[in-house]
């Protein structure tokens, strides 16, 4: 499906490539561990190209087959400190996690850097769940977690019991987890907002 996907159809292809990140037949792993680091060097990317969310997929497919370098990478040159990429990579997150709700033919919608058109609490809510159930994938969740409070500090407040269990979570993870030193300040950071909240 992926070899068929490539066609023009990027949406559909960058997909179907990190869904086979998923499957664990030899045909697919060994199709699957080709296909990704084929595209490994072309990770670096701005987040303004049009490589941008191919470049994302790809780190984040490498990172759930357990090479997390390429991830850690992807957040530290092509997310942070880039307005264009942190928009793009809030709206990806949206409207996969279903607070866009509206379908998108194309990659266009990750350009709003106004952050419209999605809601943020529902956006809150798929982060703090993946960032409980995907330790693979940590980092971009403290990074994406930090973006979304620093745009929007009135989350905590819009739902206290969620942020309650994230700081909590994130409490563990500053305590126990292996993580970037951008993550650990990051995170640090998304605690002490969800805390706050409280005092």
């Amino acid at each position: 499906m992926a070899e068929k996907a490539g066609d023009g159809r990027a949406l559909l292809h960058r997909q179907a490539l990190y869904l086979t990140s998923y499957d664990c037949s030899s045909e697919a792993n060994s199709w699957t561990a080709h296909a990704l680091h084929a595209r490994r060097g072309c990770i670096a990317v701005q987040g303004g190209s049009p490589r941008w969310a191919g470049a994302r997929s790809t780190a984040t497919a490498l990172a759930r087959r357990g090479d997390p370098v390429p991830l850690l990478d992807f957040v530290d040159r092509s997310i942070a400190d880039d307005d264009a990429a942190e928009a793009a990579n809030l709206n990806y997150w949206a409207y996969w996690m279903g607070a866009l709700r509206e379908p998108q033919p194309s990659d266009a919608f990750m350009a709003d850097r106004g952050l419209t058109g999605w809601d943020p609490v529902t956006l809150l809510r798929g982060l703090a769940q993946g960032f409980h159930e995907s330790p693979g994938y940590v980092d971009l969740y403290a990074h994406s977690l930090w973006a979304l409070l620093t745009a929007h500090r009135w989350l905590p407040q819009a739902s206290p019991a969620l942020a309650r269990t994230l700081a909590g979570r994130a409490a563990r993870i500053l305590e126990t987890g292996s993580i970037s030193p951008r993550s650990r300040c990051e995170l640090g950071a998304v605690h002490y907002v969800l805390r706050d909240h409280e005092r």
